[in-house]
């Protein structure tokens, strides 16, 4: 396999969408590979809070809370890229009875994540659903690539490393992780300061309508929403604030 020279993250974020194999080989111990990886994992946790937050405009949150709620998304992808890093390196491990570095399997899963930049436009009127699929199947392919040209696994191997691992991840999400997905939703909504009496699910069908339907079927799912009162401190007048004690 030919060697590749890197000019930068923009030219590595183009071959890892292009799921060149040589890159991960590449990077997978090189000093800048790890730091790459992570860029990729933050941009993609960017993007997806970005599509997710036509939920938080429809309970309309306000703009600082808004912001907020964001972070919250960013920052749950983030723990979930170093979830499914721990998990492929657990299963990759047992399964070719050779332990993988943790610093290569980080890599290798981090540039995975490079479709998902695109999880933004899974906000598109009418194709969204279509283009979360496209992602979906893209980024599984990414990630069997990964682990067979970063790791040099077999493709049955790197194959069912990831459906393993995914199997695993959505078990540990309905089980023990349920608690901490509760926690993040009740965070979420500390945070946005107003129910979000609309959820994910309303926002997949809205996207369902035709493109000239969709903004007039999203304008009135907001007006639909109450909008909560600033509360605001009360004051206490100077006579309130200057009552003696009369003997």
């Amino acid at each position: 396999m030919p060697d590749i020279e890197l000019s930068g993250f923009l030219e590595t974020l183009r071959l890892a969408l292009r799921l060149n194999p040589a890159l991960y080989v590449r990077l997978q111990n090189d000093a800048q590979g790890l730091g790459y990886a992570a860029l990729i994992v933050v941009l993609a946790g960017v993007s997806e809070s970005l599509g997710q937050s036509v939920v938080l405009f429809l309970n309309r949150v306000r703009p600082r809370r808004f912001v907020l709620a964001l972070s919250i998304t960013t920052v749950s992808h983030i723990v979930g890229y170093f979830l499914w890093t721990l998990t492929i390196w657990s299963v990759g491990s047992w399964l070719t009875q050779t332990e993988q570095p943790w610093r290569a399997v980080a890599v290798v899963v981090g540039l995975a994540y490079a479709p998902q930049i695109f999880a933004f436009f899974e906000l598109t009127p009418y194709l969204g659903n279509l283009i979360w699929g496209i992602l979906s199947l893209w980024s599984m392919i990414a990630i069997v690539v990964a682990l067979g040209y970063g790791l040099g696994m077999e493709s049955w191997q790197a194959l069912l490393v990831s459906s393993l691992g995914w199997i695993l991840m959505q078990t540990l999400r309905r089980t023990v992780g349920r608690p901490i997905l509760h926690l993040r939703t009740l965070l979420q909504r500390r945070v946005a300061g107003v129910p979000l009496t609309i959820r994910e699910t309303d926002v997949s069908g809205l996207r369902r309508h035709p493109m000239h339907d969709w903004y007039k079927q999203l304008a009135a799912r907001r007006r639909s929403v109450r909008l909560m009162p600033v509360r605001k401190k009360r004051q206490s007048s100077p006579e309130q604030t200057h009552v003696h004690r009369v003997e």
